[in-house]
């Protein structure tokens, strides 16, 4: 079993995996405590994130718990899905129901690069 990581508490253990150019980032930016549509997709990114290659990084990020290192940027909708293919941003896409987009197009989503790779490149970010 993978452990979930976290960018407070794994600021470095995210910046060696992602420093590799193949790995790729699955985020999902949510807020369980009052988003419904959070708290139903959460069970299925967690089991995604238990079978997904051990070189790629899956983090949930929620807009309470993790406000600090999302900074300024506040998605349209709830759920939000930002990937990344390798050192490429790939899409930022509002999950509806579940998250079978993950496999589906390449063509980017509806916003652009918010930075998460970029911050969790820096091992101190945190500082």
């Amino acid at each position: 079993m993978t452990k979930q990581l976290d960018p407070w508490d794994d600021a470095s253990i995210l910046a060696d995996r992602l420093s590799n150019p193949n790995a790729n980032l699955f985020v999902i930016i949510g807020a369980e405590s009052w988003c419904a549509k959070c708290r139903e997709l959460r069970p299925q990114f967690d089991e995604l994130a238990k079978r997904a290659d051990p070189s790629d990084v899956w983090l949930w990020l929620d807009l309470e718990d993790h406000v600090d290192f999302i900074g300024d940027y506040v998605p349209d909708n709830l759920p939000m899905l930002v990937s990344y293919r390798g050192a490429r941003f790939q899409s930022c896409l509002h999950v509806h129901a579940s998250l079978d987009v993950m496999s589906s197009s390449e063509e980017k989503g509806e916003a652009a690069d918010p930075g998460i790779r970029a911050r969790l490149l820096q091992h101190d970010w945190v500082k």
